[in-house]
């Protein structure tokens, strides 16, 4: 499946986060998550040919309202 399909609405946006090991990847997606209207990561997975380790997620141009 490509990722367009996931982004079919206007201010969706995909990230993608690489760094050189697992707990880094997690641990800037998670951040990402707290601050902005934002999925958890993907699984963390290797990219051929790059060094470290990717993951993926998809946040809202605008962030959650505050409570």
């Amino acid at each position: 499946m490509s990722y367009e399909a996931h982004l079919t609405q206007p201010g969706l946006a995909r990230i993608t986060i690489h760094s050189a090991d697992i707990d880094t990847v997690n641990a800037v997606a998670y951040a990402i998550a707290a601050h902005l209207n934002a999925t958890g990561p993907s699984q963390p997975h290797r990219v051929p040919g790059e060094a470290g380790f990717c993951v993926g997620q998809y946040a809202h141009a605008q962030p959650p309202p505050q409570s």
